[in-house]
C-alpha cells in the first residue's frame, strides 16, 4: 500500500513538473517567432536553420554521447523527418502568408491532434476534446482578428496548414516511440534535431551557392541564435518529450496551443502591438480551452489512480 501511495505521488509530481514545462516551452517558442524573423534579416532560412542546429547539437552532445545507439537511432530517426518537414514548411510558410494567417493556421494543430492520435492509436476521439478543440479554434479566429475576411490558400498558407499537421503527428508517434522503449528525452531531442540538421545541410548544398555560405557576423545575430538554440530548440524540446512521456499526446498538444496567445503577448511589449478587446477574449477562450482539457486529463488520472490504490488495499 505505501508502495502505491509513493508511486501515485512521484507520478502525479511528473506529471505536474511536465504541464508546467511545456506551459514554459508554450511561452518560449511564442516570443520565437519575432526572435527568428529578426534573425533572418541577417542571412538565408537554411543557412538561419543550419547555424541554428549545429549550435543546438554541439551543447547536447557531450550530455548524450555515452547514451546512443543504433537502435536509438532507428527507432526516434523517424520523428526526425517528420520535425524537417514541420521546420521548413513552417519557415518557408511565413516568407509567403501574412503573421495573423499563419498564426491561425498553426494553431489548427491543435485539432488536429486527437484525430491523429485516434487515427494512429486506433480509439474513438472525445466528444470533451471535440469541444475543447472548438473553444480553442474560436478563440484563435478571435485572436488574428479581421485577417479571417482574406484568408487566401496561397503557397505559403498551404505550407503552415502542413505545418500545423506535422506538429500534431510529431506528438503522437514521439509519444508512440517513448512508450515502445523507455530512452531519455534529451537523446531522442538530440536524435530529432540531427536529422533535421542533415536535412537542410542537404537542402543548402543543393539549393544555394557555395559563395552564399557566409556566418553573419553582426553580435546581435548571435545574441538572437543563443536565445533560440537555448530556450526555444534545447529546453522546449527537451520538455516536450518529457512531457509526452508524463502526459497525453493531446494534453500537449493543447499547452503548446497557448504559443500564439504568449506570441500576441511578446509581440505587444516587444514590437509594439496592440490588442483590441475582441483579441483578448480571443486569447482567454485559448486558455480557457487549454486548461479545460488539461484539467479533466488531470482529474480522469486521479480516478485511475484512487482505483488502482482500491484495489491494491486488500493486500496490504
Amino acid at each position: 500500500m505505501e508502495h502505491v501511495e509513493q508511486h501515485k505521488v512521484g507520478s502525479l509530481n511528473k506529471s505536474s513538473i511536465a504541464i508546467i514545462g511545456v506551459l514554459a516551452a508554450a511561452v518560449f517558442w511564442g516570443t520565437s517567432f519575432g526572435v527568428a524573423k529578426e534573425a533572418m534579416l541577417y542571412t538565408g532560412v537554411l543557412m538561419f536553420l543550419v547555424i541554428r542546429f549545429c549550435c543546438t547539437l554541439v551543447v547536447i552532445y557531450p550530455l548524450v554521447a555515452k547514451k546512443i545507439n543504433w537502435k536509438v537511432w532507428r527507432q526516434i530517426a523517424p520523428t526526425g523527418a517528420i520535425l524537417s518537414i514541420i521546420y521548413l514548411a513552417e519557415t518557408y510558410g511565413l516568407k509567403h502568408t501574412t503573421a495573423s494567417n499563419a498564426a491561425f493556421l498553426i494553431s489548427l494543430f491543435i485539432i488536429f491532434t486527437p484525430g491523429v492520435d485516434a487515427l494512429i492509436n486506433r480509439h474513438k476521439i472525445a466528444v470533451t476534446d471535440l469541444f475543447a478543440g472548438v473553444i480553442a479554434i474560436a478563440g484563435v479566429w478571435l485572436l488574428v482578428g479581421d485577417s479571417l475576411n482574406t484568408v487566401d490558400f496561397n503557397i505559403g498558407n498551404i505550407l503552415i496548414l502542413i505545418a500545423a499537421l506535422g506538429r500534431a503527428a510529431f506528438v503522437v508517434t514521439t509519444k508512440k516511440k517513448m512508450d515502445t522503449q523507455p530512452i531519455d528525452p534529451m537523446v531522442v531531442t538530440f536524435i530529432q534535431l540531427s536529422v533535421v540538421t542533415l536535412v537542410c545541410i542537404f537542402l543548402l548544398i543543393l539549393t544555394v551557392p557555395s559563395e552564399q555560405y557566409v556566418l553573419p557576423n553582426a553580435m546581435n545575430f548571435w545574441l538572437y541564435i543563443g536565445y533560440l538554440v537555448v530556450f526555444c530548440t534545447l529546453f522546449a524540446f527537451y520538455i516536450q518529450n518529457y512531457g509526452v512521456k508524463h502526459t497525453s499526446p493531446t494534453q500537449v498538444s493543447f499547452l503548446l496551443g497557448l504559443e500564439p496567445v504568449f506570441g500576441g503577448l511578446f509581440a505587444h511589449w516587444w514590437l509594439g502591438e496592440r490588442f483590441d478587446s475582441i483579441q483578448w477574449i480571443g486569447a482567454g477562450l485559448i486558455v480557457f480551452a487549454a486548461m479545460f482539457i488539461s484539467l479533466k486529463f488531470s482529474f480522469r488520472r486521479r480516478i485511475k489512480t484512487s482505483h488502482v490504490a482500491k484495489v491494491e488495499k486488500p493486500i496490504g
